[in-house]
């Protein structure tokens, strides 16, 4: 198991061992640095700092003690310099009984994937990448949603911090930048009483020799007025997650309208490669009340839940 290079939690002391540091103490039993900082919420902050070649490759303290101190769904977040999957990492810790809330975030995926088990890499320093663990008690043909309401909660926090963009999102899991894309999202569910929410953002690729598979591929910083910070990002991501999340508690398919809004799909000429190879074409004519998509075949209207979506452009 590779341990995370920074901790900032809401509990006491190191979270990967079970003792307590002594008053005073800059470092626990088994080595991890820890500093422990009360807040006026009552939770406590911890965590240590590595650095790489001199320079500081995780988020700002300041920036992580807000998410778990503040009034937002994050208890606690542990971060990486590389790591296999943040996705994994998230489910395997809460199978051990971690609480919602749990945010791992990395620098670096090494066995990284996005929907359909495809690999999903990037360099160092040019994303914002980690997955969030809930736990909402709502049946399944609810949590069916949280693609749609996390592609929603990412579009909002770009669009605050991007201008001169248009961003959009692509059925059901993609973030667009001028009708590239720029952002996927992997909700897994490994168990009835867990949802692990991967999230992966290209912010500034200016410098990234891309391979074929991702020739199509943009970020943020290619697309807007100037350099998009990911540390600017990761607070404002959060900050509208948590009002989409608490909304969607209390009314599971209250965001839908402002998810249509900012769906490029809908209207679009689409190609919807199924998991069992069949495909079909047509053109998108809404989301449902339960998140499929309605494709119009000319035929008759087929409800699709699962499947790659391709936005078929003329020439």
């Amino acid at each position: 198991m590779t341990a995370p290079q920074h901790v900032v939690t809401s509990g006491y002391g190191c979270t990967l061992c079970p003792h307590r540091p002594r008053p005073g103490a800059t470092s626990c039993s088994h080595g991890t640095r820890v500093t422990t900082t009360a807040a006026a919420s009552g939770k406590v902050a911890s965590g240590c700092v590595e650095r790489v070649e001199g320079v500081v490759s995780q988020p700002p303290g300041s920036v992580l003690q807000h998410l778990v101190t503040g009034p937002t769904l994050i208890s606690h977040v542990l971060w990486f310099d590389s790591i296999g999957s943040t996705n994994a990492e998230v489910a395997r810790r809460a199978a051990g009984g971690a609480e919602a809330g749990l945010l791992v975030l990395a620098d670096e995926q090494t066995t990284g994937r996005g929907r359909q088990g495809r690999r999903w890499t990037a360099p160092p320093g040019t994303s914002l990448m980690g997955s969030l663990l809930l736990r909402p008690e709502r049946p399944l043909t609810q949590v069916a949603l949280l693609p749609l309401l996390i592609g929603l909660a990412l579009a909002e926090a770009c669009e605050q911090n991007v201008s001169g963009a248009q961003l959009s999102l692509k059925w059901p899991n993609d973030l667009l930048a001028d009708e590239r894309k720029c952002a996927g999202i992997l909700v897994e569910v490994p168990s009835a009483d867990m949802v692990v929410a991967g999230i992966g953002v290209n912010v500034d690729w200016r410098d990234v020799e891309r391979p074929a598979e991702l020739v199509d591929a943009t970020s943020l910083s290619e697309v807007g007025w100037g350099a998009v910070d990911r540390w600017r990002l990761l607070p404002s991501l959060i900050e509208r997650l948590d009002v989409r999340y608490d909304a969607w508690l209390a009314d599971p398919t209250g965001f839908l309208p402002a998810y249509r809004e900012r769906c490029a799909t809908l209207g679009a000429t689409v190609r919807v490669e199924q998991v069992d190879g069949a495909a079909i074409d047509g053109t998108a004519a809404g989301v449902g009340a339960d998140g499929g998509l309605m494709v119009d075949t000319g035929r008759a209207v087929v409800v699709v839940h699962a499947g790659d979506v391709h936005h078929v452009r003329y020439r």
